[in-house]
């Protein structure tokens, strides 16, 4: 079938971003800061990606304890960010967190994270990215690229106003699925080998937990995970499940729980249907969990549901096959670049996408407990005016772990704006900026590039 329409212009921008999470939002307001006209065009109703939409309320991969003291390496946008959300009560002061009590953070990569409110999450997301200039466009889906000579031109965007033509000088990716370097034609890559991906999560929150009585169970038997109350639950028959642990993460609220447990194989974040199969399913099986962990879990005997994810928190789709593949043994020597932009203190966390707890490189050291992202990584081979963000990076599937989570991301966006008001201003392909000033740029914004630059808070 063939369909033809002529479509009005939406405008043109300097700089069009593509996709609202947390690198979108990164990407826009570094962008703005720098002085570019920046639309970014969200398909949904709010900033923060699956942060918000997908009710992840817990922002992994900032910072980290060792030892006695906590080790922060991301900042810029996201200490401002943080800082906000503070002073409105919108957070958990990741200082006030006693790493003694399981509830809060029973693991220290983990405890270590911001947990936040959705709601203020997303008015200051809102708040910031207005203040710095950025045109928000809301329920906006973006169906197409087009492109002349290795340049996108133009996207093609849908919604309520019709069919429309958003034109840039420069673009950014920050779908997470790659859909602009799809549209474009850049090389990608799906899933591990043979196209598996990652299982997915429908979310959801739960209130009236006993956080004392969950805790105590913890703290006396450090099963944090359940794994032994869910062997004979499973050996029963009660616990039909294709995932053998219990992940739940206390809230700004201390009766309020995420449940991260759910884990969804063979959902495909790229397909409509195994999306749509995914929410319905998941759905069902958030009330299944439910009762299980009412009768069986400690300090969950009067929980009940708060709020199921409108949407599923899809972990992993396609990657680029940029300039550079940062590969697992960058991680595992501790690769230095020098075209380092961002940094990482997650740890690896890619599952097994038929066997969703096992972490298949679990227990590999690595030589930094950071990872750095290179520059280059966000450069596709194929077009010279788009960059890429988020968790679509060129990077090898393992690699992702660190990189997928969110506050690694609004790093990595923060570096694909600024890098994109530079180009722009110059006149060049992304390729041929100069890494060096986009560093010095991002630092003389509290941002942090290079290990060396990790602070220390006691």
């Amino acid at each position: 079938m063939r369909y033809e329409k002529i479509i009005e212009s939406a405008g043109e921008y300097d700089v069009v971003v593509c996709g609202g999470g947390f690198a979108g939002f990164g990407a826009a307001c570094a962008a703005a800061r720098e002085g570019a006209n920046v639309i970014l065009i969200e398909r949904d109703g709010c900033l923060g990606g699956t942060g918000t939409k997908a009710m992840v309320n817990h922002m992994l991969g900032a910072r980290r304890f060792e030892g006695n003291s906590i080790f922060t390496c991301v900042g810029g946008l996201f200490s401002e960010l943080e800082n906000r959300l503070l002073e409105i009560n919108g957070a958990v002061d990741v200082h006030s967190v006693n790493r003694d009590l399981p509830a809060q953070g029973w693991y220290p990569l983990l405890g270590a994270g911001l947990v936040f409110d959705n709601e203020k999450m997303k008015l200051v997301l809102e708040e910031m990215a207005l203040k710095y200039g950025v045109k928000l466009l809301y329920m906006t889906e973006v169906v197409d690229a087009l492109c002349n000579d290795r340049r996108i031109t133009d996207v093609v965007i849908h919604n309520k106003s019709g069919l429309a033509s958003v034109s840039g000088k420069y673009f950014v990716d920050a779908t997470g699925d790659g859909d602009i370097c799809r549209m474009s034609g850049c090389s990608l890559i799906k899933g591990e080998e043979g196209g598996g991906m990652a299982a997915a999560s429908l979310e959801m929150h739960v209130d009236g937990v006993d956080a004392e009585k969950l805790t105590e169970y913890m703290s006396k038997t450090h099963d944090v995970r359940f794994r032994n109350l869910i062997r004979p639950l499973k050996e029963k028959g009660v616990w039909n499940f294709p995932y053998e642990i219990f992940i739940s993460v206390q809230m700004t609220r201390p009766d309020v729980f995420m449940i991260n447990t759910i884990r969804q194989v063979g959902i495909d974040g790229t397909d409509a249907d195994s999306l749509t199969k995914g929410i319905i399913d998941g759905r069902k099986e958030s009330f299944d969990l439910l009762e299980i962990m009412r009768k069986h879990f400690p300090g969950f005997a009067n929980a009940e549901i708060r709020q199921i994810a409108p949407t599923i928190g899809i972990r992993e789709t396609y990657r680029l096959s940029g300039e550079y593949v940062l590969t697992t043994d960058d991680l595992i020597t501790g690769k230095d670049f020098e075209d380092g932009i961002a940094l990482s203190a997650y740890h690896w966390d890619m599952p097994d996408p038929k066997r969703p707890s096992v972490q298949p490189l679990n227990g590999v050291e690595t030589a930094s407990p950071y990872t750095q992202v290179p520059y280059r990584c966000l450069l596709p081979k194929e077009v010279d005016n788009l960059i890429v963000t988020g968790r679509c990076i060129s990077a090898e599937r393992e690699v992702l772990g660190p990189v997928r989570v969110m506050a690694p991301c609004l790093a990595i966006g923060e570096a694909a704006g600024t890098s994109a008001a530079l180009v722009f201003r110059d006149g060049i392909a992304f390729k041929n900026a100069d890494v060096e000033i986009i560093r010095r740029k991002i630092k003389a914004h509290g941002g942090i590039v290079d290990r060396i630059d990790v602070k220390e808070e006691k």
